[in-house]
């Protein structure tokens, strides 16, 4: 699969689809989410493991973000209040965090962030070693989930 990017920050995968990458300014504006979106949707149904659920994928963030108008907030709320972040464990329970969900937002991350250009095993990889940032139960938890499920969809 050959990927070309056009000068217009669009990321061309030959014979398959387009998406257009954003800069950090750009995080929960209405473009954003719609790309990011598309991306998520478009990755996990490439994975055959697309769930209607995924239609309301991050559906909140652009809204939040309008009334709020602090990105950081909406952030951190986003990130404590949906499953498929590993800091919503330590509100539901680290047995409530959604890894699919999680690995298919890491996997798609590189096709609409100019600033993730990792895959979804890169990006494990890199949270397992962020001691700062997650606890041993929370990366223990992330390494005990992930790589089976990265295995399994061939990442």
């Amino acid at each position: 699969m050959a990927i070309t990017l056009v000068r217009t920050g669009i990321i061309r995968l030959k014979g398959m689809i387009t998406f257009r990458k954003f800069d950090k300014e750009d995080r929960s504006t209405f473009p954003y989410w719609l790309w990011h979106w598309f991306a998520y949707n478009w990755v996990a149904w490439k994975l055959g493991v697309w769930k209607p659920k995924y239609l309301l994928h991050d559906i909140e963030k652009p809204w939040l973000k309008f009334f709020w108008g602090d990105y950081k907030r909406v952030q951190k709320w986003h990130k404590h209040h949906n499953k498929h972040h590993i800091f919503s464990g330590r509100h539901y329970g680290l047995n409530k965090v959604d890894w699919l969900a999680a690995i298919i937002d890491w996997e798609c991350g590189r096709y609409t962030k100019n600033a993730c250009p990792r895959n979804a095993r890169e990006e494990v990889d890199y949270l397992l070693t962020q001691y700062d940032k997650y606890t041993d139960d929370e990366r223990e938890e992330a390494r005990k989930n992930c790589y089976p499920i990265l295995d399994y969809l061939g990442l």
